[in-house]
């Protein structure tokens, strides 16, 4: 990690990248373009509506607005105003947004002139029009900037509270990188609800490059992208899920020579790093929990990969990772235990959850740290062989099995898409039973996938039954949506 890190200031930071691409491609948006000076005025004409209603700097707002140039005019606004943004992605069920709304004790929420849903708290409809000068005033920059919603093995959605100058040493620190720049042009195709989609939104404007919006339902539907990819040889990055990049691949993508890939989200495995990086540019790997700003390693795939696969590589500028065992002792080379996160990029804890942010954000050796619950193998300087989640490792008659193990080795197999595996029943009872999804034209037979695992796995980690399903269950993040995976007892054998 660099010592006195040098955050830049978000307001001046943007104030200075608007005034200097005023008449740059900003945004694309359902075949209309914006300028930076367009954007800015857009941008200005919602800030005054906040300013009118008596919004308070500080002050949280709900952001329940479609995929649209608009989404993102507000959330600059947000940023503008000093004010702290809560995504309400309109694609996710009103109950659990409703109650998101009454967690985040919410000022009011934003919502498009033409929608109809009801809150408990006021709301404001966008007024069309554009208005004057955006003058960006300076921030506190310790105000928070925006607050994500993660789920919780509650069942209770757990609110993240990042800073502005954990955003902007996020953004700083991975435009450098990636080294984004006025000819960047981004496919924003993430959830605003998934932290992701901040780096599509606003890395790219951070830089003084462009975005293209993708719209509702085209930003999920596989062949709506593959058009747009091919109509669109302009757009040169795209970051998505493994799961999305297995889409993409199952629907016929045959790849673009100049295209930065990004990764993040689950791990990227080796059969698809394999398959992916031969048909772009470059593909980075990317890592990070919500609670320390989007992304804190990000390093580009190089084939061949080694005997240790995809790594988890090169911390960006200003975080630092500890590997640490269950006694709260840092691990030397070769050494398995929990990552942790360093930096001035972590959140401060979770908003109203006193008990989990002392559970999280630790105290260690005069060290604030955020335990991310993944189980690492410290393999190099900075560089680390993703283990698991530490809550899915489990125990089957006396073996200690990590299931994701399992997973890779059936993604392995030729015409396997993609694949998950869950413990069902216990004691005696229970029994490894795994989810495969085949690829197009793919005539795989269950005595051959597990043939096939019988070849790289031992006989306890073979699953009992395996499943071939039509497509695996996603959340609208992208990521594998486990819960959805359906019993075996409601399936036929």
């Amino acid at each position: 990690m660099q010592q006195n890190l040098d955050v830049p200031r978000l307001s001046p930071h943007l104030a200075q990248v608007f005034a200097e691409q005023a008449h740059a491609p900003a945004l694309g948006w359902a075949g209309e373009r914006y300028s930076y000076a367009r954007l800015a005025a857009r941008t200005a004409a919602i800030s005054a509506q906040l300013t009118a209603q008596g919004v308070p700097v500080g002050a949280r707002v709900g952001l329940y607005l479609q995929r649209s140039a608009d989404l993102l005019a507000a959330t600059l606004a947000c940023l503008h105003n000093g004010l702290c943004f809560v995504p309400l992605d309109p694609e996710f069920p009103l109950e659990r947004l409703q109650g998101i709304a009454e967690d985040a004790e919410l000022t009011l929420v934003l919502q498009d002139a033409d929608s109809q849903a009801r809150f408990a708290v006021p709301s404001l409809h966008l007024q069309a029009g554009e208005a004057g000068e955006l003058s960006w005033p300076a921030r506190d920059e310790q105000l928070p900037a925006y607050m994500m919603f993660t789920s919780g093995s509650t069942g209770r959605p757990k609110g993240v509270v990042i800073s502005r100058r954990a955003l902007a040493n996020f953004l700083g620190a991975a435009s450098r990188r990636l080294q984004l720049g006025s000819a960047t042009r981004w496919l924003f195709i993430t959830t605003p609800a998934f932290d992701i989609s901040l780096l599509e939104m606003l890395g790219p404007l951070w830089a003084g490059g462009a975005l293209e919006v993708v719209g509702n339902p085209a930003y999920k539907d596989p062949d709506a992208l593959l058009a747009l990819l091919a109509a669109r040889p302009e757009i040169n990055t795209l970051q998505a899920t493994p799961a999305f990049w297995r889409m993409l691949l199952k629907a016929g993508w045959s790849g673009r020579s100049g295209l930065t890939a990004l990764c993040g989200g689950e791990a990227l495995d080796a059969p698809l790093a394999e398959r992916l990086a031969p048909l772009v540019g470059q593909l980075w790997n990317c890592y990070g929990p919500t609670e320390a700003t989007v992304w804190s390693l990000m390093a580009q795939v190089q084939l061949p990969l080694g005997e240790q696969g995809v790594l988890l590589r090169q911390s960006l500028d200003g975080y630092r990772h500890w590997v640490l065992d269950e006694a709260g002792e840092a691990l030397a080379m070769g050494g398995e235990g929990e990552l942790c996160i360093e930096g001035p990029s972590l959140a401060s804890g979770y908003w109203a959850r006193a008990d989990l942010t002392a559970q999280s954000f630790i105290s260690w050796q005069g060290r604030q740290l955020y335990r991310t619950g993944d189980r690492v193998q410290r393999v190099g300087e900075d560089a680390y062989r993703y283990l698991g989640r530490r809550d899915e490792q489990i125990k089957l008659r006396g073996f200690r099995i990590e299931l994701g193990e399992i997973e890779v080795s059936l993604r392995r197999i030729d015409g396997v898409q993609d694949a998950a595996v869950r413990l069902h029943g216990s004691g005696d009872e229970a029994s490894l039973v795994a989810y495969v999804e085949l690829r197009e034209g793919g005539g795989l037979g269950r005595m051959a996938i597990r043939r096939a695992l019988q070849q790289r796995l031992p006989h306890y980690m073979i699953p009992t039954r395996i499943i071939v399903l039509d497509s695996l269950p996603k959340t609208t993040s992208g990521k594998l949506d486990r819960k959805r995976l359906p019993a075996p007892e409601s399936l036929q054998p």
